[in-house]
């Protein structure tokens, strides 16, 4: 019984040795609230990075599977924080200009010329190639633009730029979407990912990029916008197969629908489920 009581007490020491690390809460309007739970209540809102830290994990079954870490920092406030905002060292946030949305767009001899829609000031001037001879469309989200260019021939190519950075984020994007049929969904909390919605009708896919590992995560069949609940995490609701469930996949003009959670790159599945009206 000693014995066994000594390893208890080394389990438990080694247990929260692991978490008593210091680390840093970073993002814009994050909730420290006093349970692991999206209901609880809110102690306080942080900005920026905070340096905190680490007393545990939880996973918050009953809800919606989200990931919180509870924290104390330098003046002893202790909460939970959604553990997407937990970083290892200091993260910087650029400072968002108020990008016009009414843009002007030149392209001649491979070389794209974007101007300020009111002023024709030259913001940017981008070499796309002399492939392509005219701007198919763009759409705009927050300071990142998805340009779609096209050739005689009925090529399309996509480049996302940074409008506050004036550089291109992201580019070939055609080695992986169909551009002429993709829209550009999202951006999630903290500029980590992109969303690109691809197809017509049901026949839709959604293609995440992870910023940071320059890699797709893509989901087909996905016809409704993504829920983002935090900077590496959504929600998104899909059609469980048969082998996944006891219930009738459809009652009349209804499809069953199941909750389920993305987080960076692994999914939950929840308890949460609707019949939704088959649009």
């Amino acid at each position: 019984m000693i014995q066994r009581n000594y390893l208890l007490l080394l389990y438990f020491f080694f247990t929260m040795c692991s978490y008593q690390k210091d680390v840093y809460i970073s993002g814009n309007k994050v909730m420290l609230r006093e349970k692991p739970s999206e209901k609880s209540k809110v102690i306080r809102q942080l900005d920026g990075n905070i340096k905190v830290t680490v007393l545990g994990e939880i996973t918050d079954d009953n809800s919606d599977y989200r990931l919180w870490t509870k924290v104390r920092s330098s003046n002893h406030f202790e909460g939970y924080v959604y553990s997407d905002y937990i970083f290892s060292s200091p993260q910087s946030f650029s400072a968002v200009k108020n990008v016009s949305s009414k843009l002007k767009f030149e392209l001649n001899n491979g070389s794209l010329r974007i101007l300020d829609g009111k002023t024709s000031k030259l913001l940017d001037t981008i070499f796309v190639g002399s492939r392509y001879q005219k701007v198919f469309k763009t759409e705009q989200k927050g300071h990142f633009l998805l340009i779609v260019f096209q050739n005689d021939e009925e090529e399309f190519e996509g480049v996302v730029y940074d409008l506050n950075l004036h550089r291109v984020f992201l580019k070939n994007l055609s080695k992986q979407i169909h551009m002429h049929m993709c829209y550009f969904e999202s951006v999630s909390p903290q500029d980590l990912f992109f969303v690109f919605d691809v197809g017509t009708g049901f026949v839709r896919t959604k293609y995440v990029f992870d910023l940071s590992k320059s890699e797709y995560h893509v989901f087909d069949g996905m016809r409704k916008e993504l829920q983002w609940i935090a900077p590496r995490t959504f929600i998104f609701y899909t059609t469980p197969s048969e082998r996944e469930t006891n219930l009738p996949i459809l009652k009349g003009d209804s499809i069953l629908e199941e909750k389920r959670i993305w987080r960076n790159g692994n999914i939950y599945r929840t308890k949460t489920i609707r019949y939704t009206y088959q649009d």
